[in-house]
């Protein structure tokens, strides 16, 4: 059975790190819960979820894009406890996605409680929250300790910052503004996914992944567009000893290393 393991985030804890940081995270009001279900990997082929660095997203309901969490479906709930869940593209979700088959039946969910089968009970669904954090998310996210599927969800509903502050900006649980993934891409589709400083240009589309958009003065808030720079991920690992250790190791490690095999 897993160790009990302490969170990472209290909401005080949040907020005060918010603060200090000059965000402020406000209701989300395009959040809307839905149902969980089951990530395949022709969903996964046909662009219905979206695996990032900085979270797994689906359209929801309404139209809406929404981040979500996954976790296995069957689990041996008396034996090991409550199952980890993912909340973006990590060692364990890229070894799938390479694979082309996910081994076991993945959910995705953006609420708390969630359905669990228990595969020692017979596989009786039973109704489980607070599930820990997968350790290889945590080093994407280049966090310490752990945070709970039900702090995760409470994070997208809500989280606030300085009410004093007239400054306001939603961003996500790891500093972007609500709108980036979409900047990103539009910036990226630009300049022809083509690195800004070394000119590696990436055609198949499969392979976008390695162009990534950067922030040059690495405040996540300023999208303007002369803040931003198309580098390959390789070139984005140099800007300084953080992005190399955040780009070159861990789960990001596994992209660079096919990265530099498929275009080094």
């Amino acid at each position: 059975m897993d160790e009990e393991l302490n969170p990472i985030y209290d909401f005080a804890s949040l907020r005060q790190f918010l603060v200090e940081n000059g965000y402020k995270v406000e209701q989300a009001q395009g959040y809307r819960e839905i149902r969980p279900e089951e990530v395949t990997v022709d969903a996964v082929n046909r662009g219905e979820i979206e695996f990032t660095n900085e979270g797994i997203f689906v359209q929801g309901a309404g139209g809406e894009r929404q981040q979500v969490y996954l976790y296995k479906r069957d689990y041996h709930l008396l034996q090991y406890g409550k199952p980890r869940f993912h909340i973006c593209r990590c060692l364990t979700i890229e070894q799938f996605i390479t694979a082309g088959m996910f081994r076991d039946h993945y959910v995705r969910a953006n609420s708390d409680p969630v359905p669990v089968r228990n595969i020692d009970n017979g596989y009786e669904e039973t109704m489980v929250d607070g599930l820990p954090l997968c350790r290889n998310c945590l080093d994407v996210i280049g966090g310490y300790g752990q945070i709970s599927s039900s702090q995760f969800v409470e994070l997208l509903k809500q989280a606030q910052g300085n009410e004093d502050n007239p400054e306001v900006q939603e961003v996500d649980i790891f500093g972007y503004t609500k709108d980036w993934e979409q900047i990103s891409k539009v910036y990226k589709d630009a300049h022809d996914y083509t690195c800004e400083i070394c000119g590696l240009k990436i055609d198949d589309p499969f392979d976008r992944q390695y162009i990534h958009c950067h922030h040059k003065n690495a405040n996540k808030l300023n999208n303007n567009e002369e803040n931003l720079q198309c580098l390959c991920i390789r070139c984005h690992s140099q800007v300084d000893d953080t992005h190399k250790k955040n780009l070159t190791t861990g789960a990001n490690g596994i992209i660079y290393r096919d990265f530099v095999t498929k275009y080094l």
